[in-house]
């Protein structure tokens, strides 16, 4: 259920961002461990969406059928191995 009040927010919320746009000149200063943190923030994104697109990359090929599919040769042998270091 929607509240009465939700109508007259949007306009004040638009006109609050329309008069922070307009704001003059800041006259701030950004010293050089600011900028520093700005590019290390934007380098640990690029990062992270590197490997997030590399694990969903696997999956997108195994669902369009481009993936190996490992032969049961492999899997047999390889359970063979564990069950001979484990005696």
């Amino acid at each position: 259920m929607r509240s009465k009040r939700m109508p007259s927010l949007f306009p004040f919320t638009l006109s609050a961002l329309f008069v922070g746009m307009a704001a003059g000149s800041a006259h701030a200063y950004l010293d050089a461990g600011t900028g520093s943190m700005i590019l290390q923030v934007l380098l640990g994104g690029i990062a992270g969406l590197a490997i997030a697109a590399k694990l969903y990359w696997y999956r997108f090929r195994a669902m369009l059928g481009f993936a190996p599919k490992p032969s049961g040769k492999a899997d047999a042998e390889t359970v063979a191995r564990s069950n001979a270091q484990a005696d």
